[in-house]
């Protein structure tokens, strides 16, 4: 922070907390805002931020939790939610940075009544099938000052479907530590998880969901185990209910119980990526997946549906394979290509590599973020 220049008082407002995409995004804003001390972050959640809330505490800022926990109509809860008058009011709040439905809509108009300087929301995903939401952003859009995009793909979706002027969307793509993805420690994962070192173990991360596309994966891959004896997967994420045993039955059914693993939420994320030879992203929809940039970040060569900013991320094909959504067979043929091409697998991963670390590193995230917020004020 240059001297004598006072931080940016910034509300980061979320409808929740927990290990899900954006909510990991605010947390990783807030932490780094914190220790460059050029923002003064302060989490607000609308809802209850359970353990993750204490662990931003914990390192020094700031959260409220508003505790909402029914439909905002109910004047309990609407009194609740016009409690962010008041705090930007006494904290001299100079942006209001919102993040997640509830907070993009009724976080907002609350928090513009307590007179902030300027009010950014975000766009992190294709919202096709929800047209309640984009009529909510349509009107509620002439409120912000600046809608954030994480990804091209998902700004002009945004500009196209929630009738708003061009110039009022700006693209900030999401960043991840470059550093921390590539310190990944494989033989410890490969020996926690029973992989030999002889052996090829190629995986997805992300939640056990249909819009995910694990089913399509697991259909792709599942076959060819009966042939290639030295091939393993992967399939780490949260499980939700009924999805998660799906994939498991259809494991079993392949009699593939002992080289297929379901190991749930790993934290250990840089040692799994570290441990796998091939990434597979077969996701039905995405906006910006952090889940492949960390995979670029450590180097791994990728396959991916061509949804959403998948296709941008990988440089439209030429620093990872990309194929058709939904599309079993065209998966497992790329899977067997990859397999089958070493020197492909290192071109891929060399380009990956480099288009993290020059595009989408969390250092360049935060800078853009915090011109952004310059600008506004």
């Amino acid at each position: 922070m240059a001297p004598g220049r006072e931080p940016i008082r910034s509300i980061l407002l979320t409808g929740s907390l927990g290990p899900g995409g954006t909510e990991l995004a605010v947390m990783t804003l807030a932490r780094s805002f914190a220790d460059r001390r050029v923002v003064d972050p302060h989490v607000v959640v609308l809802t209850s931020g359970g353990k993750w809330a204490d662990g931003l505490r914990a390192g020094g800022i700031r959260v409220s939790e508003l505790g909402i926990a029914g439909p905002i109509r109910r004047p309990v809860e609407l009194r609740k939610l016009l409690s962010l008058v008041g705090i930007v009011r006494r904290e001299k709040i100079d942006i209001v940075h919102t993040f997640l439905f509830d907070a993009d809509v009724y976080g907002m108009l609350a928090t513009r009544l307590g007179r902030p300087r300027a009010v950014i929301t975000t766009r992190r995903a294709i919202k096709a099938n929800r047209p309640h939401h984009l009529r909510a952003y349509s009107w509620t859009n002439r409120f912000a000052n600046k809608v954030v995009a994480n990804s091209e793909a998902v700004a002009r979706f945004t500009i196209e479907n929630e009738k708003i002027r061009a110039e009022k969307v700006i693209v900030i793509p999401n960043g991840v530590s470059i550093a921390r993805f590539r310190s990944g420690d494989r033989y410890a994962m490969r020996e926690r998880l029973g992989i030999r070192d002889d052996e090829i173990l190629v995986g997805s991360i992300g939640t056990l969901k249909p819009v995910k596309g694990q089913q399509v994966f697991a259909q792709a891959i599942l076959p060819m185990m009966r042939e290639r004896l030295d091939l393993r997967v992967v399939f780490a994420g949260t499980r939700t209910r009924g999805y998660g045993d799906e994939i498991e039955r259809m494991i079993s059914d392949a009699g593939m119980q002992e080289r297929a693993l379901l190991p749930g939420s790993v934290e250990e994320v840089p040692d799994l990526l570290a441990a796998l030879d091939l990434f597979v992203m077969p996701s039905l929809s995405e906006g910006m997946s952090n889940a492949l940039l960390e995979a670029m970040a450590a180097g791994l060569p990728i396959i991916a549906t061509s949804v959403g900013g998948n296709s941008e991320n990988l440089e439209h094909g030429k620093a990872g394979h990309l194929v058709p959504p939904d599309d079993s067979a065209a998966l497992a043929e790329a899977i067997e290509r990859m397999l089958d091409d070493r020197n492909a697998r290192n071109e891929f991963a060399a380009r990956a590599s480099h288009r993290a670390e020059s595009i989408y590193s969390l250092e360049s995230m935060l800078d853009s973020t915090e011109s952004l917020y310059r600008s506004l004020l």
